[in-house]
């Protein structure tokens, strides 16, 4: 992406034109190689002369900027292949996102013609968009784009789907002092997608952060692998949108109600180290945190405060993002005692108190400064009557650049009493959020370390990914309790004895073969939720309640005509334990998800579910339950003893393989999952097979 000549094919001496403007920003605005105009009029445009077709330039161009009606762009990327093009980018609209046949055609034409090109061994020519914004760099005073100006240069790279969205975020970005190492705008991704434009930025020595916005993922399993690559060297920043509940409403297991598409998104996120942000303000300021500030070393970090509620607010958020907040060495605290009021706080965080001037905040940062255990610092300020806030951001920067390896975020919470100090605080180079929790999720983005997942093939995986396959071959729709039974014996997934009854006589004998007590369920192919139509009894301790459970079931669910009644599944009755639910299911864009989270009656009350792209490993299960909220009742609370936390981790990772193995299989619920101290079991399973 360093240009030497560009052609803009569809250049327009009209000023009104898409054309005219791109040309016109090439010529004026910094960029220093030669820049050509195509047009078909062969008219005199900006003072300079045009061509009627590229072929007609003399000597090399690099790269072509296309801005001519949708029908024509196949045939001009043929003379753009034919002329020695290394980069396209379409402006032109006109194309998929139209979601007509011929503009699906069109943009195939296209694809069809690089493809000509590797297949005729000459080297790929790269394509962007199209139905896009064009390339910006500012180092080079390079704008290949509608936007009507370049940002200022910086450090980081921004991927963005929508060319309209970057417009905004550049404009936004000056507010922030952001600056840019390049701009992509891709649009319909026909040739080169989200990874193509992720490996180019983590090739350029200028980009330190990457900032990415998409509405769809072409290739979620490479996008995983790739972005979990980069991340190790290149923070990456997403902002997703698209995100919506439709894909709920056909969901028929618990796994699927739960997740949505943005479960996958998040899963990716937490798999492969990438930052994702909640909205367009946070996705500004993570990249202006992650360009401006350097690497927090440990997760101790200290908050400095001159009210005590946005210190509390401080406090609880630093644990739900990783960080801790230790205790300050002795000779910190006593250096504080000495500077500080006596009614100060001198703990973490550190109350300045509401009357604090500059030199009690001078005092906290370069006490915490010298503090061995601390390698962050959170400054929040609240603008009381006489708090001068213009100079405590001064002093904030002069402490950050006479320490600029230790990483400084500032929260100075208001309106317009806080402006002035803000405007210091980003010509200063340091990052400030509106909230204390915000400024506190900002600073645990600069913690290094990501997810990565690791897994390798085990022996014997692909035998046993030919055993379920093909046991698997023969269905479509819900399976039933034998078939379920018999696979997941293949991925050692636990569970009761069982076994069909047809009659009541059937069930007593199941019942005393297996041993008191039993639960007795209804089997039948239709019926999702069993316990919705009366289809559960449990806790039978004699012949007589399982006879009674019998009869019973059968005419709760009389009324389900449509239903095929299989039997009564007789189960062993377990001792009681924790009830969680491992699931899984196929995303569109990533494939194979497993999922883990409370169980039970509890699943779709409490939603405390964590997602991951399948397959994963032991460390990565563990991860995912330590995520949970519901994680402290695996450890043992009010003296109940430590779950069997290994066994469940194992049955994620079994669930996980079983899903990666058997693309077949839409959904899946082990719900619940019955977790004691000694072992786990799977008490109700339902595995849904695509049609």
């Amino acid at each position: 992406m360093k240009p030497t000549s560009i052609a803009v094919i569809g250049a327009s001496s009209s000023p009104h034109k898409v054309g005219h403007m791109i040309y016109k920003n090439l010529l004026t605005q910094g960029f220093r190689g030669d820049v050509y105009a195509v047009n078909t009029k062969g008219e005199d445009i900006l003072g300079k002369k045009s061509f009627k077709a590229i072929g007609d330039i003399p000597g090399a161009v690099d790269t072509a900027i296309i801005v001519t009606p949708a029908p024509t762009v196949p045939g001009v990327i043929e003379e753009c292949i034919a002329k020695g093009v290394e980069t396209a980018v379409i402006i032109s609209a006109g194309f998929s996102e139209t979601h007509t046949d011929e503009g699906k055609k069109l943009e195939q034409e296209i694809i069809d013609a690089i493809k000509s090109q590797i297949i005729n061994r000459k080297s790929q020519m790269s394509v962007i968009g199209p139905n896009c914004l064009g390339i910006l760099i500012p180092r080079l005073g390079l704008n290949a784009s509608f936007a009507k100006d370049l940002p200022k240069a910086g450090s980081i790279a921004l991927i963005s789907q929508s060319g309209a969205l970057a417009v905004a975020l550049i404009d936004q970005s000056l507010s922030l002092g952001i600056g840019y190492s390049q701009i992509f705008s891709i649009g319909n991704k026909a040739v080169m997608d989200e990874c193509d434009f992720l490996e180019e930025c983590a090739a350029d020595p200028a980009t330190k952060v990457i900032g990415l916005y998409l509405e769809s993922i072409k290739d979620g399993w490479r996008f995983l692998k790739t972005a979990e690559k980069i991340s190790k060297t290149k923070p990456i920043v997403l902002l997703k949108s698209g995100i919506s509940d439709a894909g709920r409403k056909a969901a028929s297991s618990h796994t699927g109600a739960l997740a949505g598409s943005s479960a996958a998104i998040d899963a990716a996120c937490a798999q492969s180290g990438i930052h994702r942000a909640a909205n367009a303000e946070e996705f500004l300021m993570l990249l202006q945190t992650l360009s401006t500030q350097p690497s927090l070393r440990t997760n101790h970090i200290a908050v400095i405060t001159n009210a005590g509620g946005p210190g509390i607010l401080a406090t609880d958020a630093t644990e739900a993002a990783g960080l801790t907040l230790p205790s300050l060495q002795p000779a910190t605290r006593n250096r504080l005692f000495s500077q500080l009021p006596s009614s100060a706080s001198f703990a973490n965080p550190i109350d300045v108190l509401g009357d604090a001037l500059c030199d009690r905040y001078s005092a906290a940062l370069d006490a915490t400064g010298d503090d061995a255990g601390i390698d962050g610092v959170v400054v929040l300020l609240t603008p009381q009557v006489m708090t001068p806030t213009e100079e405590i951001a001064r002093a904030i920067v002069d402490f950050h650049k006479r320490l600029p390896l230790m990483p400084v975020i500032a929260c100075f919470m208001g309106g317009p009493s806080v402006a002035e100090g803000q405007t210091i605080l980003m010509e200063g180079g340091i990052p400030y959020f509106p909230t204390p929790e915000a400024a506190v999720h900002a600073m645990a983005t600069l913690l290094p370390g990501h997810n990565g997942n690791g897994t390798h093939e085990k022996r014997g995986a692909r035998t046993r990914k030919e055993k379920a396959q093909k046991i698997l071959a023969k269905y479509a729709g819900l399976l039933d309790e034998a078939t379920t039974t018999e696979l997941f014996s293949l991925y050692q997934l636990p569970q009761p004895k069982a076994k069909i009854a047809k009659t009541a006589d059937e069930a007593v004998q199941i019942a005393k073969d297996i041993g008191f007590p039993v639960i007795a369920k209804i089997s039948s192919p239709q019926i999702l939720h069993k316990t919705d139509v009366g289809g559960v009894k449990g806790n039978l301790q004699n012949e007589t309640d399982v006879r009674s459970a019998f009869a019973n079931i059968l005419l709760a669910t009389s009324t389900q005509h449509s239903a095929t009644i299989n039997g009564i599944l007789i189960q062993k009755h377990l001792p009681p334990g924790n009830e969680f639910i491992i699931g899984g299911l196929q995303d569109p864009s990533f494939g194979s998800m497993v999922m883990v989270g409370l169980g039970g009656i509890y699943t779709e009350l409490f939603k405390d579910t964590v997602f991951r792209i399948a397959p994963i490993n032991e460390e990565e299960a563990y991860r995912m339950l330590t995520e949970l909220k519901s994680w402290k009742l695996l450890l043992g609370m009010r003296g109940k003893a430590r779950s069997d936390i290994d066994a469940l981790a194992r049955a994620i990772v079994a669930v996980s393989e079983l899903m990666n193995e058997c693309p077949q299989i839409q959904e899946l619920d082990c719900n619940p999952v019955l977790v004691t101290a000694q072992s786990i079991s799977v008490l109700d399973a339902k595995i849904v097979v695509q049609s």
